[in-house]
C-alpha cells in the first residue's frame, strides 16, 4: 500500500486582484492578498483530503511564489 501522499496546487489571482495588490503594495498591505491565496490553496488541499477520507501521520507544506499573481503549494507526507 502506498503510504506517501503528494498534492500540488497552483493558485492564481485575477486581473482585479492583481490591480488591488499593486495599490495595497503602495500602502504596505499587499501581504493580505498573498495570505488569501495561501489560505485558498491550503483549504482546497484539506477539502481534498477530507473528501478522500485520508488521515495523515505527518505532513508539510512548501509554498513558492511563481509570479506576483501566482503561488504553488506542495503538500506532502505519510498516511496513517
Amino acid at each position: 500500500m502506498i503510504k506517501q501522499i503528494r498534492i500540488t496546487k497552483v493558485v492564481t489571482s485575477n486581473f482585479i486582484m492583481d490591480f488591488i495588490a499593486k495599490i495595497q503594495n503602495v500602502f504596505g498591505t499587499n501581504i493580505l492578498t498573498y495570505e488569501n491565496m495561501i489560505n485558498k490553496g491550503t483549504d482546497e488541499i484539506r477539502e481534498q483530503l477530507k473528501n478522500d477520507n485520508i488521515e495523515m501521520e505527518w505532513y508539510r507544506y512548501q509554498i513558492t511564489q511563481l509570479t506576483n499573481g501566482a503561488i504553488v503549494i506542495l503538500f506532502y507526507g505519510d498516511k496513517k
